[in-house]
């Protein structure tokens, strides 16, 4: 497979039973699987998960009904690392960092935060 590239997308919900409305941001890897075919990836809180904007993926938090408008309301993308030079791979992260970026917690406030 081939990583095309990365994104947050931040998909905005409307139940049509009972009107709640919220958004959720999901991690997106968007690659292309050597055939041509294109695949997308959905993740939330870092654990996979279906896709949301699939009929009944999501459910409505306050009246439990599955019929959702569903609407990308904002994305961030992260293109795939291309156009290197030859023998050129990227900077070794050191131990130190490595190590901060396991202890650091996932972002949160995905439901008012910024993009």
């Amino acid at each position: 497979m081939i990583l095309n590239q990365i994104s947050v997308e931040r998909v905005r919900f409307t139940c049509t039973g009972c009107g709640q409305t919220w958004t959720v941001d999901y991690g997106v890897q968007h690659v292309e699987d050597g055939y041509g075919h294109d695949r997308d990836y959905y993740s939330y809180d870092g654990l996979p998960c279906p896709d949301p904007t699939a009929p009944g993926a999501t459910l409505c938090p306050a009246c439990s009904h599955g019929r959702l408008v569903v609407t990308i309301a904002a994305r961030r993308a992260t293109p795939a690392v291309a156009g290197t030079r030859t023998g050129d791979r990227g900077t070794r992260p050191g131990p130190s960092k490595t190590a901060e970026r396991a202890a650091a917690p996932l972002p949160t406030g995905t439901d008012q935060g910024q993009m």
